[in-house]
């Protein structure tokens, strides 16, 4: 078993991680990747609910490419009904599902694979607008730490709104009601 099982390839691969603590907590991570060939990978991680419940040393991800789960897991985290299964979790329509040992120092973790299975096969083309909607929403993450990236979520908006499928400008709508709500006053 190695990553590249899983879909993994070198570089920066996006999924929705999930942690368990007094509730499970679902966030977009960027996983990354040096060997797909192994079964190591690492995660940069700030503050949040997902960093303290990896102290408990697992992480579950979920390869997924639904733009609507992305979008709502950046800022809330998913109800109970996204779920096909708790245990282990796996969110509707995933792709395949992974669980590392997660060994967090500061701000970094270490990943390993350590069990996984893949649930279906997935050909699919690259849309441009879903690219975009994840740097989108990257940026709108960071909003908090800097006001001023409001302008690169502007940007990658108008290409999810130009090359995007229904879902992907559904789950743009969804960004901005959420943005909406924290950040009032900004000019959206």
């Amino acid at each position: 078993m190695k990553l590249s099982d899983f879909g993994f390839t070198d570089g920066i691969n996006e999924v929705i991680g999930i942690t368990i603590g007094e509730w499970i907590n679902t966030a977009p991570l960027g996983i990354i990747v040096e060997n797909p060939e192994s079964t190591f990978a690492k995660l940069r991680i700030y503050p949040s609910h997902t960093r303290e419940n990896l102290k408990k040393g697992t992480l579950y991800v979920n390869i997924v490419h639904d733009p609507l789960v992305f979008t709502i897991s950046a800022f809330d985290d998913l109800s109970e009904d996204w779920f096909e299964s708790s245990d282990p979790p796996i969110i509707n329509g995933a792709l395949a599902w992974c669980q590392f040992k997660a060994n967090l120092k500061n701000c970094w973790v270490d990943l390993e694979l350590s069990r996984g299975e893949v649930l279906r096969k997935g050909l699919r083309a690259v849309n441009r607008g879903f690219n975009a909607l994840i740097e989108a929403l990257v940026h709108a993450t960071r909003l908090k730490q800097n006001p001023k990236l409001i302008e690169k979520v502007r940007y990658y908006a108008e290409i999810v709104e130009k090359c995007g499928g229904r879902r992907e400008k559904e789950a743009l709508e969804v960004m901005w009601s959420y943005l909406r709500k924290l950040y009032p006053h900004l000019s959206l």
